[in-house]
């Protein structure tokens, strides 16, 4: 307990009646009675909804609220157990300062190949001081609804509906699943970033109100760049890597705003995994005369050579070079 939480016993004078008046006169010594201290600092942690249902391959998410009580003054981070493998899960924010309370959003990325059920995950809230607390949240996997064919019909075939759903990368309630890394050429002795902001509000971003934004620090040969990346987190530290199928899907779409032309990549395995090529954006519907609109950028996946589609740990990585430079993202999603 810290100094500022503890409290000093203190006395208040009580009045036991006339009795007690004539022996506190007689000994000259007042009677005090001590007052209980109040209970230490803590925090509580709670899910809402409690439970919820997803199809396999799918994505699912509810809100952990975490409180202070008592005046407690430290930050709580929090981690998952008791998934299955193939379930990811990750929270924004992974941590928060408690004083008075703070949301983070659970995301739950459900493998296509996790066996159906009810899982019982465990959502964990550790203090800077080392208080732990949980609660629990039911998880119900339900296996992939297949849509029969239609009926032959003597008019046209319609289309066939896609087998798989957009693969969301980032959106306006943050990144799907996984952390999100910057780099910038403070890594080499430069000046940071000027901006990092995955929830900078906007109020033309293309998809709700928020957008991701960055910009350079000064220096001819600064850039800043960041990319989605898929795995167990703790503290922006990769416990355990994840990948994604992307085989299926056929182009990476997201709109950007930007006066330069910017690089896209993506990266197989791990950290030390092969990356694609490069590919500008000036090649796939970027407009250099159109710097402060948001332009939509439709990537086919057939441009990212030298990588293994199937297991994909990045699936979203973008970069621009330039002297305090500032580009905007929204809505970065793979196509079926």
């Amino acid at each position: 307990m810290s100094n500022e939480n503890r409290r000093p016993w203190y006395r208040n004078p009580v009045y036991l009646g006339p009795i007690a008046i004539m022996v506190a006169a007689i000994i000259s010594s007042p009677l005090w009675v001590p007052l209980i201290n109040p209970p230490p600092p803590d925090f509580s942690i709670s899910v809402s909804p409690m439970q919820g249902p997803v199809q396999q391959g799918g994505v699912i998410q509810t809100t952990i609220t975490v409180k202070g009580v008592h005046g407690y003054e430290h930050s709580v981070s929090l981690s998952a157990s008791g998934q299955p493998s193939d379930v990811v899960i990750a929270f924004i924010p992974p941590f928060g300062e408690a004083t008075p309370a703070y949301a983070s959003t659970m995301t739950i990325n459900v493998g296509s190949n996790v066996l159906a059920g009810d899982y019982t995950i465990t959502i964990k809230g550790t203090g800077a001081d080392g208080k732990e607390h949980t609660c629990k949240y039911i998880l119900t996997i339900k296996p992939t609804t297949v849509t029969p064919a239609p009926t032959p019909t003597p008019s046209p075939t319609p289309s066939p509906t896609p087998s798989v759903e957009a693969y969301m990368v980032y959106s306006n309630i943050g990144i799907a699943a996984g952390d999100v890394w910057v780099w910038s050429g403070a890594d080499w002795g430069l000046e940071p970033p000027l901006l990092v902001d995955g929830s900078y509000v906007t109020a033309d971003a293309p998809e709700g109100t928020t957008c991701f934004a960055v910009t350079s620090g000064l220096g001819h040969s600064n850039y800043v760049g960041w990319g989605v990346f898929l795995g167990i987190f703790k503290n922006h530290k990769l416990i355990t890597p994840h990948t994604v199928d992307l085989s299926d899907y056929e182009n990476l779409e997201f709109f950007v705003k930007t006066p330069i032309n910017l690089k896209m990549e993506i990266q197989q395995d791990n950290p030390e995994g092969k990356k694609s090529s490069s590919c500008l954006i000036s090649n796939y519907g970027w407009n250099s005369s159109l710097p402060d609109v948001w332009q939509k950028v439709t990537i086919p996946k057939s441009a990212f050579r030298n990588v293994d589609l199937t297991k994909i740990f990045c699936p979203f990585m973008i970069t621009g070079k330039g002297s305090k430079i500032s580009f905007y993202v929204d809505e970065v999603m793979w196509v079926p």
